[in-house]
């Protein structure tokens, strides 16, 4: 990896991690003080909805903004012509969920799904104003800017859903802050993008990037009906309320695992994809990548599932209690999901988009076949489900890269089990050594938090992991450079 390359990777993983930390550390304040003023039902019926949305906004993307990302050289017209595919793809779906918003809300017998999919539906619209040029700035590695305006965005949602909430707005709260939020970063966006669409649009263009984004397409159509698949089973098999219950667990769980992973994919396909020629380089930045993310990814899950309950009733009041089962089952699974995500950027950056379609689709079309059999023993058997199948999606996409890079399934297992055992072994260390105090719940989780972080971190250091000396490293550089500026900052006042 050049240095120049490596320095833009670096900063964008710095950058991309305040913005996505940042941006769910606003979202996660904001789902708490929400939790505390409206009701499981509330949040549940959002979440009933949620699967047309994705769907809608996966067929706008069209697969075309990671077209972009993996071609070379794209073209102004390249960028022109997908920014009005956007957004005629996003009006047509807009048009099509208003006059079916009623069939809907029979699906799931709730006649006010109606005009919330309605006017939730805007937000399409909204977003596809945003997809070119936020490509545009990732392309060109320009994290700072995409971070500050997420941030900026997430912190006006809040405010409108809160003061919303507060004001007795119910389920609309959450709409109507949804969509300001949209706004507002479509503002930013364009305030801090120097792209600008043209009077252009090429067919040629769009044929070729459709040979790459249109596999990309329908693999991401296809990850999409996966993942929300199972708020609208729970939402139309059991209540809004057990929905509520899920999507609580789900939101929380995603916190640490949703933003690592979002972090690694912006910033490792760019990077990935301009390595794409040298394999061996390649491969070294990919294992690089999976030690540095599970070193962290892996203690940080169990460590939730074991301060799960106490946790939960502190953020939440001990009205959502019924979501810690969920969200300890789900917190297991996430152990694996960030490293999904690195092996299956991997396919993508080369490439290899029929690869990636057809694994991609097997993969989801077993996972949707095996969840809709665990359903009729309960949610709890189904996330048990969801869970498992992580795992063997590791195993597929280990392998597949095996055969791409010569990076395999028993290479990176010898890389991530120190890590997973390490965090496994903690974890139980830290429960059994606490379970049953009579002290006060909240002191215990305090205890388990401090003695977690010295078993893991302490015998990391003894067994000198690879994680532990890399992100030592990093801080030593941080500290070294800050160091550096201050000392001659006091020499210059001298």
């Amino acid at each position: 990896m050049g240095k120049s390359l490596k320095q833009h990777t670096i900063a964008g993983m710095v950058w991309s991690s305040i913005g996505k930390f940042g941006t769910l550390g606003i979202s996660f304040l904001s789902n708490i003080i929400l939790a505390r003023i409206l009701m499981p039902e509330d949040f549940g019926m959002i979440g009933m909805l949620y699967i047309f949305l994705a769907i809608s906004q996966t067929f706008i993307n069209g697969g075309l903004g990671t077209a972009l990302v993996q071609r070379k050289e794209p073209t102004h017209i390249d960028y022109s012509t997908v920014f009005y595919w956007n957004l005629s793809f996003a009006i047509f779906f807009v048009i099509i969920l208003y006059f079916t918003s009623p069939l809907i809300a029979q699906f799931y017998r709730m006649a006010e799904l109606k005009n919330i999919l309605r006017v939730q539906s805007i937000i399409l619209i909204i977003n596809s104003f945003s997809l070119v040029p936020a490509t545009y700035l990732q392309k060109n590695l320009r994290f700072k800017e995409l971070s500050v305006r997420n941030i900026i965005a997430a912190l006006i949602g809040m405010i409108a859903a809160v003061s919303m909430a507060y004001s007795g707005f119910g389920v609309w709260s959450l709409v109507y802050s949804n969509l300001l939020a949209g706004v507002a970063s479509v503002i930013l966006l364009w305030r801090m993008s120097s792209w600008r669409p043209t009077w252009e649009f090429s067919f040629e263009s769009l044929k070729s990037l459709f040979s790459f984004g249109g596999l990309i397409l329908l693999s991401t159509l296809v990850e999409t009906i996966y993942v929300n698949i199972q708020g609208l089973i729970i939402g139309k098999a059991f209540s809004a309320t057990k929905l509520g219950y899920y999507t609580q667990a789900k939101k929380l769980e995603e916190v640490p695992s949703a933003s690592l992973s979002s972090i690694v994919n912006e910033v490792s396909f760019p990077v990935f994809s301009k390595l794409q020629d040298d394999r061996q380089i390649l491969k070294r930045g990919v294992q690089k990548s999976i030690k540095s993310v599970v070193y962290l990814n892996f203690p940080l899950m169990v460590l939730l599932i074991v301060i799960a309950h106490p946790l939960f009733i502190l953020l939440y009041t001990a009205k959502w209690e019924t979501s810690v089962p969920y969200f300890q089952i789900l917190c297991l699974g996430s152990m694996l999901y960030t490293l999904n995500t690195v092996n299956t950027n991997v396919i993508k950056s080369l490439g290899k988009g029929n690869i990636y379609f057809i694994l991609q689709f097997s993969k989801r079309l077993i996972g949707v076949v095996c969840i809709l059999l665990s359903v009729r023993f309960g949610i709890e058997a189904m996330l048990w489900t969801i869970m498992a199948m992580q795992y063997v999606f590791f195993f597929v996409n280990a392998v597949v890269n095996g055969k791409l890079i010569g990076y395999g399934l028993w290479e990176q297992i010898k890389d991530v089990i120190g890590s997973y055992l390490l965090a496994a072994v903690a974890g139980v260390v830290v429960y059994f050594a606490l379970h049953g105090t009579p002290l006060n719940e909240y002191l215990i989780m305090i205890m388990q938090i401090i003695l977690f972080a010295l078993i893991y971190f302490g015998a990391s250091a003894l067994l000198k992991m690879e994680g532990f000396l890399t992100y030592k490293e990093i801080i030593m550089n941080v500290v070294r450079s800050k160091f550096k500026k201050f000392k001659k900052h006091g020499n210059t006042l001298d």
